[in-house]
């Protein structure tokens, strides 16, 4: 059975094949492949109000934002495990956290009516500078917290599973919150520098800003975002 179904279906017999180190360079390169595919669809989605042209190169980015997060990650992760005494293997680790995103991915592709609606029911590309801007900012907060909340559940996921794959005498807390903390942190930045994903009104479509290494993510949702967020409800 694909590794991604086992995910969905029979998520105790993956964790199993990780912890005996059971065809692991199978179940990365299957998830890699799912990760990417899933990703794609939902990023075509995502851009949908502002271009198609925009929704082709979200198409492209989105599977960079999620492998390349994950690949950034794993490194660290299996630093934590190590601090920790989890006696995973570093290949352990790459399936652990493969499998994390594998499951987010699941949970993206289960909100994509979700995303349809909001993206071609409630959007528009006409109005006002301001309405136009208020889009734009509902549109980009929805989908940070959708693809959040399917990050989240798939780390959930994760410490569940590692309860199974860790040694007993190690406690799953610690390396899940070091694993969720550098999943955020490294994701957010990553989408940045990727951006744009919705697609602003007032800049021109392109595959990445040329700008994309000035400021921040956090900067600009606390500083650009939020604020016209909150005076525009």
């Amino acid at each position: 059975m694909h590794p991604a179904i086992l995910l969905l279906r029979a998520r105790g017999e993956f964790w199993k094949r990780i912890s005996t180190n059971s065809g692991v360079a199978d179940i990365v390169f299957s998830l890699l492949a799912f990760i990417m595919i899933s990703s794609a669809v939902y990023g075509a989605v995502l851009a949908g109000w502002r271009s198609p042209l925009l929704s082709l190169y979200v198409a492209a980015k989105l599977p960079i934002l999620l492998v390349g997060t994950t690949s950034l990650v794993m490194l660290l992760n299996w630093m934590f495990a190590m601090a920790a005494g989890s006696g995973l293997s570093f290949r352990q680790v790459i399936a652990i956290t493969y499998g994390a995103m594998g499951v987010a991915c699941w949970i993206l592709l289960s909100l994509i009516p979700v995303t349809l609606f909001f993206t071609f029911g409630v959007a528009s590309d006409q109005g006002s500078h301001e309405e136009l801007r208020l889009t734009h900012n509902y549109l980009l907060l929805t989908h940070v917290v959708l693809i959040a909340l399917a990050g989240v559940a798939g780390n959930s996921a994760l410490r569940q599973g590692l309860r199974e794959v860790i040694i007993p005498t190690c406690s799953p807390g610690r390396i899940y919150w070091s694993w969720i903390i550098s999943f955020a942190l490294v994701g957010c930045q990553l989408s940045w520098i990727l951006r744009p994903f919705v697609g602003s009104p007032f800049y021109g479509i392109e595959f990445i800003r040329p700008d994309a290494l000035d400021r921040n993510f956090f900067e600009f949702i606390f500083v650009e975002v939020l604020p016209y967020v909150f005076k525009g409800g």
